[in-house]
């Protein structure tokens, strides 16, 4: 996420937090992409994923006054996408799977033949992580934007447990890079 769409997201969420309706509208332009592969990864369903993040833009929208303003509201939001897809989990009664070999739908530039040999690369990198439960830390740091604290609580680990095998897994990509 780079820091121009940062900005962009808080400005959208200042303009919900007035009542302006465009900031719906932008939020859905910077980061609607991202909210759909974060819910998508979730419930491994298309037309699922759309239907959490229409109810997540209405958490946003209901649940504006929560949110601190300066802080990472790209995270704030995929927070929200998550735990909505969670729920709706819960909710059908499937089992949540996050499925990492799709994390470079993100990419935003670059020639078609460019996010391709990225998307190999970050898959290989991604299977090269074990057990799964460390892929799992590393998706939920990179790109769901979660603290080491949030991610040992989710995963019911110890925060040193959690901080060591990421390190560990930082050095393997970066090794492999």
């Amino acid at each position: 996420m780079t820091e121009k769409t940062c900005e962009k997201i808080e400005y959208a969420l200042g303009l919900i937090s007035s009542g302006d309706e465009a900031g719906v509208d932008l939020l859905y332009a910077c980061a609607g992409r991202a909210m759909l592969f974060v819910a998508r990864s979730v419930v491994r369903d298309e037309a699922a994923a759309e239907d959490v993040v229409q109810d997540s833009f209405l958490k946003i929208v209901r649940g504006i006054s929560r949110y601190k303003k300066g802080t990472n509201g790209y995270a704030w939001v995929c927070k929200i996408v998550r735990n909505t897809a969670l729920n709706y989990l819960k909710s059908a009664g499937r089992r949540a799977s996050v499925p990492l070999e799709s994390v470079a739908e993100l990419s935003d530039g670059g020639s078609g033949e460019e996010r391709s040999a990225a998307k190999l690369l970050v898959e290989r990198m991604l299977k090269s992580l074990s057990p799964p439960e460390v892929r799992q830390m590393i998706y939920m740091k990179y790109f769901l934007d979660m603290t080491v604290r949030e991610i040992a609580r989710e995963l019911g680990k110890s925060k040193s447990y959690v901080s060591k095998e990421i390190i560990k897994a930082e050095k393997l990509m970066r090794e492999m890079l």
